[in-house]
């Protein structure tokens, strides 16, 4: 029988035991299967990425967006294929993939051995001062405004886990209208013919990007293939209830003052002064100085759904 890895976060707002029995029973019907319980997010990914070099056909990642983050940081570029079982509040990639929505049947999916869909991720090399780091994006990321909303939605776990969505709207609007307002352009951007000074990036990767629940962010008419970055120089308090309700409307944000779409690239550079936040996943990866986001086709295999 194949070997799989179930690595489970039980802080996962949507997290229970029972959900963790009935995976595992619902698993154990069709591969040998071993459950990991990490301790934090580093360890999440040193267990994915020790149960790939022993051999697991699928290394499961059950929890929230953050847990499928950090498993599978450890699987890309490897022949073992990603499984999600969703137990967060927001569960993007689980909907992007066509994950079934109840962890039972997301097991089914996985216990049915499909065979795995090859994505691409975004490959993010980042800068602070001499430290250099590597990340992979399965469905967003970004320098600046987001990220920036992304650290304070973070710094109330508690609201985080409890209130999901709203938790991060409220948090939007906070760095919107508190602080960021007051920031300055000061990172140089540059893509294959495109150069910018400004205070945010947005990378574009998958047809829905989006912390708000269901509703998707269009940056413009066109789906960002392989990749799209929305570039705002300034954000004025003035502009926030257009960008707010285009986003709820589902309009095109590179029609708003301010913001410059750059299509169809593959690879983004930039260099800031102050440091910039940076986020994949809507995870926060602190602070940098420089780096770069790059395409990598078929860079990770997922099981998806259909």
């Amino acid at each position: 029988m194949e070997h799989v890895v179930v690595v489970a976060n039980p802080a996962a707002s949507q997290f229970t035991g029972g959900s963790h029995r009935d995976v595992m029973a619902e698993l154990a019907r069709t591969h040998e299967v071993e459950a990991q319980w990490p301790g934090s997010a580093t360890e999440a990914t040193e267990v994915a990425r020790t149960a790939v070099a022993d051999g697991a056909k699928v290394v499961v990642a059950m929890g929230g967006d953050g847990m499928v983050h950090h498993v599978a940081q450890a699987l890309v570029g490897s022949d073992a294929a990603l499984g999600i079982i969703p137990a967060g509040t927001t569960n993007v990639v689980a909907r992007l993939f066509a994950i079934p929505a109840r962890p039972a049947r997301a097991a089914k999916l996985i216990g049915r051995d499909p065979e795995p869909t090859s994505m691409g991720t975004a490959r993010m090399t980042l800068r602070r001062g001499a430290t250099e780091t590597a990340h992979h994006a399965l469905f967003a990321c970004g320098f600046g405004l987001d990220a920036e909303v992304v650290r304070v939605a973070d710094s109330d776990p508690y609201r985080k886990y409890r209130f999901g969505s709203l938790h991060y709207a409220r948090s939007a609007f906070s760095v919107g209208f508190r602080s960021y307002p007051s920031v300055r352009p000061h990172v140089d951007f540059r893509a294959e013919g495109h150069e910018a000074r400004g205070t945010t990036a947005l990378v574009q990767f998958r047809d829905v990007y989006t912390y708000f629940g269901k509703i998707a962010l269009r940056f413009g008419d066109d789906r960002p293939e392989p990749m799209s970055a929305l570039i705002l120089d300034r954000l004025k308090r003035r502009r926030i209830p257009t960008i707010f309700f285009s986003a709820l409307g589902h309009r095109d944000l590179d029609k708003i003052d301010g913001f410059a779409l750059w299509p169809n690239i593959k690879h983004l550079e930039l260099e800031a002064d102050p440091e910039v936040p940076a986020q994949a996943d809507g995870e926060s990866l602190g602070l940098v100085d420089g780096g770069s986001v790059e395409w990598a086709p078929d860079s990770i295999r997922v099981i998806a759904g259909s």
